[in-house]
């Protein structure tokens, strides 16, 4: 089998029940034929399998270490193998779409979607992807995500990902404590006060890496419920093309808020060049005090550096006082090339990362989750009680004014790159705010046209 990079595929589950079979309570006669053994079918199907490779395109941002393991399990028991191509996450969306339009696909391929993006040309299903309106694994996953793989009444793809926080802002508690700062901030003035305090430490308040491309983003799409919260309606009329994001003085403040923390040095001299390989080496070894993760990096940290002892916390991404769960049941999602030459060796391959012994593998083995959001029983979660802890503190009404910016608008999760890079020109001074949100205006009118969006015409 080839070598796989260590870095690899976030994966996906699935419904498979095992059913015992009841012992037959009549005795064979003596000169009864014994069963014939299945160990010839399953190693003449191996061999069958032997020159056949599945090609799996994933970005760097969604590959996890538990892959190598599933794949290496998959090829001793089909003789199917796998060839992994993990692609830097500011260069995947491209390579895809260049592949895909070409006629070159991979056999199985990531997508980032949402009940919107999925109806975009970022994927194209009835052009580029299989039907799986049949599989049997479509149950596993939970109500809430099925719209985002599914276009047309037909399921295309499968998403599976941790029901947990997530991108909230992972905190040295200890640390804050020697600094003076006696909670966690829920207000911007609070936060800047705290970013302030540990920078007079010698420390750098957040750890943030721009060279990755996709993750400075979060903080002003995360915080999408506070916008729809101080404008009620601003969701319906992002999607109805009535309010432009340009209109939104919150969206702007929000930008600018972000911004001053570049322009202080909130994020260190060096963010741009951090590529988040030595994010857990950072926050343990106290070079800076905070980062925006998922609640499973505390128990990252812990397992790098088992040696420390400070206490970490988890509080909610406060620009413009944010207090607001960052709801979202989209994510990426795996999907298979309908050009495939291997189509049904590729639906082998679903249905094997779907089996719950897989997927616990998959769970066991991804420091960075606590839990797999699905619909069936069969795996064992690892919510933390930090977790618990938080998502109770947290008042319910918090968690329904809408889902975050990129899942709960169109044409949004679409650009996140483009804007990415929107945001690190305003850094530079090169664009302001309000230019950042006018240039995200411009990307969603040309994509709601590409697809004869009735808001749009």
């Amino acid at each position: 089998m080839k070598k796989f990079l260590s870095a690899v595929l976030m994966l996906t589950m699935s419904l498979s029940v095992f059913a015992g079979c009841a012992k037959s309570e009549e005795t064979p006669a003596p000169d009864a034929a014994k069963p014939a053994s299945t160990e010839a079918p399953a190693a003449e199907e191996k061999d069958k399998n032997k020159d056949i490779t599945l090609t799996v395109m994933t970005s760097q941002g969604w590959a996890f270490p538990a892959e190598d393991m599933l794949t290496q399990k998959f090829e001793e028991e089909t003789g199917i193998k796998v060839d992994l191509q993990v692609v830097p996450a500011d260069q995947y969306h491209d390579l895809l779409k260049a592949k895909l339009t070409s006629g070159e696909g991979p056999d199985i391929f990531y997508a980032q979607t949402n009940e919107f993006q999925i109806k975009t040309a970022t994927v194209d299903p009835e052009k580029y992807c299989i039907d799986f309106s049949d599989a049997a694994w479509k149950n596993v996953m939970p109500k809430t995500r099925i719209p985002a793989v599914s276009y047309n009444d037909k399921l295309y793809g499968l998403m599976l990902w941790y029901d947990s926080p997530e991108f909230v802002y992972i905190y040295n508690k200890t640390l804050f404590e020697e600094a003076g700062i006696k909670e966690a901030p829920k207000t911007y003035e609070a936060f800047k006060a705290a970013c302030e305090a540990i920078k007079a430490k010698g420390i750098t308040p957040i750890y943030e890496y721009g060279a990755a491309g996709w993750h400075h983003q979060l903080p002003f799409f995360q915080i999408g419920p506070r916008y729809e919260e101080l404008q009620p309606g601003l969701y319906k009329g992002l999607n109805d093309n009535t309010i432009k994001f340009a209109d939104s003085k919150d969206m702007q403040k929000a930008l600018d808020q972000i911004n001053e923390f570049v322009q202080n040095g909130y994020y260190g001299d060096d963010y741009m060049s951090n590529d988040g390989t030595d994010k857990e080496d950072r926050i343990a070894n106290r070079q800076a005090a905070m980062i925006q993760e998922g609640p499973a990096f505390i128990e990252t940290i812990k397992q790098k550096y088992p040696e420390v002892t400070d206490e970490f916390g988890v509080f909610l991404v406060p620009f413009i006082d944010n207090q607001n769960y960052p709801t979202n049941p989209s994510g990426p999602a795996i999907f298979g090339y309908k050009e495939s030459k291997n189509v049904e060796a590729v639906k082998q391959y679903f249905d094997f990362l779907t089996k719950p012994e897989n997927l616990q593998i998959k769970l066991d083995n991804t420091s960075e989750w606590t839990n797999i959001d699905i619909a069936i029983d069969g795996v064992e979660q690892h919510f933390t009680d930090i977790e618990k802890a938080f998502k109770e503190s947290i008042p319910r009404e918090k968690y329904e004014i809408a889902p975050v910016l990129q899942t709960g608008t169109k044409y949004t999760n679409d650009q996140w790159m483009e804007t990415g890079k929107d945001m690190i020109s305003m850094f530079m001074g090169e664009l302001t705010s309000k230019q950042v949100l006018e240039n995200i205006d411009e990307r969603r009118a040309k994509l709601a046209k590409s697809q004869n969006d009735p808001a749009w015409q």
